[in-house]
């Protein structure tokens, strides 16, 4: 008997040591860090502006019903800023119906919504532009809940904001090495974001651009528990064997 309850409690801790977990890995935004203690901080992201190939919905608002019906025809449909965007061409220019092409790139949104009323103006009074981004997306993978390419409309999307669009890291999501991969004029960059630190919100990398791609791996916990799974049955099993000829030896 004595036999049998050492041998359970060896197989016991054999399987907690295996699945433990670091929980420093683990958790958002310690507070046990080097200058954890403050907690206001200052990051000005520059605001992003229209680059080619970028997708712009507009939507034109008059007092004049016809206006109104020509510009924004069949526009309350589910998908109507994916059907209804205009692509800004490799010049930076897009081409939009009476006035033709506008060149908008390396505006702001907001410059370029002041422009497109400015050339509307022309053939058109009492009228108000709507604009901003459709089609920014960015890629999440690895350990999370919902890995794939997500869609974003905001301006300003922050590493936090993007996890969420995956439904957060799944449980054995390493949070203190989560890589970055940004191409800017063809040039790719690795980065690497420890989401522990409080100071990631100071960072040049917090703020994310259109197709970032954010890369979750998992803790060596995970895989030392799907290595050792395996290892743990066979352990059972011979001592489960083990006990049984201790029980018919004694």
């Amino acid at each position: 008997m004595k036999y049998r309850f050492r041998l359970n409690v060896i197989l016991l801790l054999i399987i907690a040591l295996s699945s433990c977990v670091p929980v420093k890995k683990l958790t958002y935004v310690r507070t046990d860090l080097p200058n954890s203690h403050i907690n206001s901080y200052i990051n000005e992201k520059a605001v992003k502006t229209i680059q080619p190939y970028d997708y712009l919905y507009i939507q034109i608002y008059s007092l004049d019903e016809r206006t109104n019906n020509i510009f924004n025809n069949n526009r309350n449909t589910t998908y109507d800023t994916q059907l209804l965007s205009y692509m800004v061409d490799d010049q930076g220019y897009i081409s939009f119906p009476f006035v033709g092409k506008i060149f908008v790139q390396n505006m702001t949104i907001s410059q370029a919504k002041d422009k497109l009323e400015e050339s509307l103006s022309k053939y058109l009074n009492n009228i108000s532009v709507r604009l901003r981004f459709v089609g920014n997306s960015v890629t999440i993978l690895g350990d999370v809940n919902n890995p794939g390419t997500h869609s974003f409309y905001d301006e300003k999307l922050n590493v936090f904001q993007a996890l969420s669009l995956a439904s957060g890291i799944a449980n054995f999501g390493d949070k203190t090495n989560v890589t970055m991969i940004r191409e800017i004029d063809n040039k790719i960059t690795y980065h690497y974001l420890d989401l522990t630190n409080k100071n990631i919100v100071t960072s040049e990398y917090y703020y994310l651009l259109p197709n970032d791609i954010l890369i979750v791996e998992p803790t060596k916990s995970k895989y030392r528990s799907l290595r050792d799974y395996s290892g743990i049955y066979l352990i059972m099993s011979a001592i489960s064997s083990l006990a049984v000829i201790i029980n018919i030896t004694k």
